[in-house]
C-alpha cells in the first residue's frame, strides 16, 4: 500500500510540471549546418591554380572550437539564438586521411547565424590566401622553359607535354616516363630555394600516376649537401589528384639552407610496361 502511494504522488507531480509548461520535451532536438564545399579563391596571375582539395572544416563558434567536419557535412548544434561562426579550410597532411589538419595558408570563414532548433541553415564558405603568404615558386609547365630538370644519372629526360588528354589544366603539363631500359629517374628543381626553418611550409601539386611518385628536399648549406629526404609517396592515381605535402617539418633548424624540390617515380624491379607520372601547378608556399 505504500508503495502504490508513493508512485502516485510521482506520478500527480509529473502531470502538474508537464502541465504547467516547466517540462520541455524537444529540449535535446539539435539545431543544424550544412555545408557542401568550401571555395577557394584566388588570383592565377600572381597565385596560381584555382585548383583546391578541401576536405573538412574546422568550426568555431564564437571563438570555441566545436570539431572538425569532413565534407559534405551536417553538423548538429545543441545551441540556439544569434551566434559567431567561424570556419577554416581543412585539408590531408601528404595525401593521408589520418592527419587532417586546418591549412595555415587559408583565411578562416566568417559569418553571424541565428540558430533555431529542428531547422537546417545551408552555408556556402568561401576562403583565399592569407596577405601574409610567400610565393616561393609558381610553376605551371605552360612555358617552353620550365623549372625542373633530370638530375645527373638519370636514365631518361622530362617532357613537356600538350595533349588534351594529358593535361590538367592550362597549355602543358610536365611529363615524366620510366620502364625497364630505363627505370631510374629524379626531376629536381633547377633553382634551391631559401625556407625559413619554424614557419608553415607547403608544397601543393596536381599529379596523375601509374606508378609511386615520391617526393622530397635536399638541402644546401654552405658546400655541405644533404642526402636526398623523400617526404612523401603518392600512390597511383588514374585521375588528376590534388595534395598538399607538408615541408615544414623537415626544414632545418639552422637558418639560411637552400632548398632542391625533387620528384622519383618509382618502377619496381621485374614490372612491364610503362611507368607514367604528369605534373602540373606547382606551388612552393611559406
Amino acid at each position: 500500500m505504500r508503495r502504490s502511494l508513493g508512485l502516485g504522488l510521482w506520478g500527480l507531480a509529473w502531470l502538474l510540471l508537464y502541465g504547467c509548461g516547466w517540462y520541455t520535451k524537444d529540449r535535446g532536438v539539435p539545431a543544424y549546418l550544412y555545408v557542401d564545399s568550401v571555395q577557394v579563391i584566388s588570383t592565377p596571375q600572381t597565385q596560381g591554380t584555382l585548383s583546391a582539395r578541401i576536405k573538412d572544416v574546422w568550426l568555431y563558434i564564437d571563438g570555441d572550437l566545436q570539431g572538425a567536419y569532413p565534407l559534405p557535412a551536417t553538423i548538429p548544434l545543441l545551441r540556439e539564438g544569434t551566434v559567431r561562426l567561424q570556419f577554416n579550410a581543412g585539408i590531408l597532411l601528404n595525401g593521408i586521411s589520418a592527419t587532417r589538419a586546418a591549412y595555415p595558408f587559408l583565411v578562416p570563414w566568417d559569418t553571424v547565424v541565428d540558430l533555431y532548433r529542428g531547422r537546417t541553415d545551408t552555408l556556402r564558405p568561401r576562403t583565399s590566401y592569407r596577405s601574409s603568404v610567400r610565393y616561393v615558386w609558381l610553376e605551371d609547365f605552360d612555358n617552353l622553359g620550365f623549372g625542373l630538370r633530370a638530375r645527373s644519372g638519370s636514365d631518361t629526360v622530362l617532357l613537356r607535354e600538350s595533349r588534351t588528354d594529358s593535361i590538367f589544366e592550362g597549355l602543358s603539363s610536365l611529363y615524366m616516363a620510366v620502364d625497364q631500359r630505363a627505370p631510374y629517374l629524379v626531376a629536381e628543381s633547377i633553382d634551391q630555394f631559401g625556407l625559413t626553418a619554424g614557419k608553415p611550409c607547403f608544397l601543393e601539386l596536381n599529379y596523375r600516376n601509374n606508378v609511386p611518385l615520391q617526393v622530397g628536399l635536399q638541402s644546401q648549406l654552405g658546400s655541405d649537401i644533404s642526402d636526398p629526404l623523400w617526404i612523401v609517396e603518392l600512390a597511383p592515381s588514374t585521375a588528376w589528384s590534388k595534395q598538399y605535402i607538408n615541408f615544414s617539418p623537415y626544414l632545418g633548424v639552422v637558418n639560411g639552407a637552400r632548398y632542391r624540390v625533387l620528384f622519383r617515380p618509382l618502377f619496381q624491379s621485374g614490372a612491364s610496361g610503362t611507368g607514367r607520372v604528369w605534373l602540373d601547378n606547382l606551388k612552393l608556399l611559406q
